[in-house]
C-alpha cells in the first residue's frame, strides 16, 4: 500500500519503552514534554497487553513549551502553543487505537496517528492509519476525539474531527494513493512456523528494497495468547536495520516517544541512528528483561512493558502481534503509511 516515506522510516525504528508514561484521568492539563497512555474506550488491538485499564491510547508533548488538555468526556485534546517555530516542528502526537471489519468479516485492529506541527506560528497536522491487513474497512469502531488547537486570538481551531479519523480508518487504501511510496510487508514464516517474521521493503513489489526485518520469538506462544506467552519470561522482540537511510531525526523522535533516551548502551543509536545490518533487541531470559545492541546486552528491567507497547503502537508491532496470533495463510499487504 502507499505510504509515506517519512512515516515507515519511523515506524522502522524500535523505540520501545514507555518510561514515564501514566495514565490520564478522565479531564487534564500536561505541561512540558513527555509521553503519556489514556484509556481507548473502543478496545486496545491486542486486550491482554493493555492491562485491566485499556490504556493504549497516547498522548505525547515533544518540548516544554506545548501544552495539552485531554477531556475525555467531551473526546476533545487540544494543544496549545504560543512559540514561533523557524521550520516545521512536531511539537505533539495522538494514537488512537480501534477496530473495523474487513471484507472477509473478520475484525481487524486499527490504529489513527495524527502529528501536530507548527510552522512559524501556524499550526497543521499530518495523519495516516496502521492496519495489520490492506483493503478498506466497515464498521469502525474508535473513540470519537476531535483533536483542536488555540490560535494567536486565542480561539479554538479544530485541526481533525471525530469523523474524519473514521474516514481515515475506513478507506485507508483511498488515502494511501496520494502517497509516492509502496511499503510491502512479506511473511517469513514457513512450514507452519509460529514465531512472527516479516520483512518490511519500499516500493512496487518487483522493484521493492528490503529495509528491515522484525521478529517476535516466544517459545511458549503456542496455542497461547501474546501476553500468556510472555508471561512465561522467555521471548525476544528484534528488530534489524536492512538499510542505513533511516532518517537521524526520526531514530531521535522515536527514542524520545518509547522512553530509551537515558540508556547509556543505546547512545550511539540515539546520536547517529541506525548502520545497515545493525540489531536491536529486547528479550527475557526466565524472567529477567534485557536489550541488547551492537554486540552488547545490558539488563533491562522494562523489557516486557517495553515490548507490550511497541506491538501495540508501531505498525510493525502491530503486524507482528496480529501475525504471531494468526495461523499462516497466504501472503497479504498491510497498510503501514
Amino acid at each position: 500500500m502507499p505510504i509515506r516515506s517519512s512515516f515507515i522510516a519511523r515506524q522502522l525504528t524500535l523505540g520501545l519503552a514507555l518510561a514515564g508514561a501514566f495514565t490520564l484521568a478522565s479531564a487534564a492539563d500536561f505541561v512540558g514534554r513527555g509521553v503519556f497512555n489514556f484509556k481507548s474506550d473502543a478496545g486496545c488491538p491486542f486486550a491482554a497487553l493493555a492491562g485491566p485499564g485499556n490504556d493504549c491510547n497516547r498522548l505525547a508533548l515533544d518540548d516544554p513549551d506545548t501544552r495539552a488538555a485531554l477531556d475525555s468526556a467531551a473526546h476533545t485534546i487540544r494543544f496549545v502553543n504560543t512559540r514561533s517555530y523557524n521550520e516545521k516542528t512536531i511539537v505533539g502526537d495522538v494514537l488512537l487505537q480501534g477496530s473495523g471489519r474487513a471484507r472477509s468479516g473478520q475484525r481487524v485492529p486499527l490504529t489513527f496517528h495524527a502529528l501536530v506541527s507548527r510552522s512559524g506560528s501556524e499550526w497543521s497536522v499530518s495523519s495516516h492509519a496502521h492496519s495489520p491487513m490492506g483493503g478498506e474497512f466497515s464498521d469502525i469502531r474508535i473513540d470519537p476525539y476531535q483533536i483542536v488547537v488555540v490560535n494567536e486570538a486565542t480561539t479554538d481551531h479544530v485541526l481533525l474531527t471525530a469523523d474524519q479519523v473514521v474516514e481515515a480508518l475506513a478507506k485507508p487504501s483511498l488515502t494511501a494513493r496520494l502517497a509516492n511510496v509502496l511499503v510491502q510487508v512479506e511473511d517469513n514464516r514457513t512450514n507452519g512456523a509460529r514465531d512472527a517474521d516479516i520483512t518490511i521493503g519500499l516500493g512496487l513489489s518487483k522493484a521493492s528494497k528490503s529495509v528491515a526485518r522484525a521478529r517476535f520469538h516466544a517459545p511458549a506462544a503456542r496455542g497461547m495468547q501474546l501476553a500468556e506467552a510472555m508471561q512465561q519470561g522467555n521471548w525476544t522482540l528484534e528488530l534489524q536495520a536492512l538499510s542505513g537511510q533511516i532518517p537521524h531525526q526520526v531514530v531521535q523522535r522515536d527514542m524520545f516517544l518509547y522512553g530509551l533516551e537515558s540508556q547509556s548502551l543505546l547512545q550511539p543509536l540515539l546520536q547517529r541512528g541506525f548502520r545497515k545490518n545493525e540489531k536491536l533487541v529486547l528479550g527475557a531470559a526466565n524472567g529477567k528483561g534485557y536489550v541488547r545492541y551492537d554486540g552488547q546486552q545490558r539488563e533491562f528491567a522494562g523489557a516486557d512493558a517495553a515490548a507490550r507497547a511497541f506491538l501495540q503502537d508501531s505498525f510493525i508491532g502491530l503486524v507482528l502481534g496480529w501475525q504471531q496470533q494468526t495461523p499462516q495463510t497466504t501472503k497479504a499487504k498491510a497498510d503501514g503509511r
